[in-house]
């Protein structure tokens, strides 16, 4: 039992430490990641759409009937170097109702393919919204971390960092950013 109350402890007090060491790897700059369009077979068009419908719920944002089928419709697809050993799309909602008034920020999807067959990674329900910041060098079970931004003004947003767990995405540490006039930042963790 004593064994049991000392690991939990050091457990706790270790993810306590590990927020603010989560960003001290993180370049303090806007150097966004260019990502190419995904090249999908139209069966794996058509797969990762119905994959989409069935789990619609998890889009967390308001669109409904004929606006979901034309968000569906107009996804913006791009292969994301993540893994090296599945390929992994991004699928972002373009203009319409799963996207800002200003168009940065927008419902995500994470999508890893078996062949023919689509995973869900991770979806807007976990946090998977806004504008991809970067790809970290950090790697957990075969897949990179990644950081979405969310624009909150001109000069201010927030950062969300997420890891793979083995199963799915999740998000891992939060920070808010401010910028000067150029593309620094200055990057805050929040507090857990």
């Amino acid at each position: 039992m004593r064994f049991a109350v000392i690991f939990l402890l050091v457990i706790s007090g270790s993810t306590g430490v590990a927020q603010p060491d989560l960003w001290a790897g993180v370049k303090p700059h806007f150097d966004l990641p260019q990502l190419t369009p995904a090249s999908l077979s139209d069966s794996r068009l058509a797969a990762l759409r119905g994959l989409l419908r069935e789990h619609r719920r998890s889009l967390g944002w308001d669109c409904g009937g004929q606006q979901f089928e034309a968000m569906l419709k107009g996804l913006i697809i791009e292969s994301i170097p993540l893994s090296r050993s599945h390929q992994v799309v991004l699928a972002e909602a373009s203009s319409g109702c799963a996207r800002g008034g200003q168009g940065s920020n927008g419902a995500m999807w994470l999508v890893r393919f078996d062949g023919d067959t689509p995973f869900l990674m991770s979806t807007p329900k976990d946090g998977l919204n806004g504008w991809l910041f970067s790809i970290q060098a950090e790697e957990s079970h075969g897949y990179h971390d990644f950081i979405l931004g969310w624009h909150m003004g001109a000069m201010e947003g927030s950062l969300n960092y997420f890891r793979f767990d083995g199963k799915s995405y999740r998000n891992v540490g939060s920070a808010g950013y401010r910028s000067d006039d150029g593309d620094n930042l200055k990057i805050t963790p929040y507090a857990k």
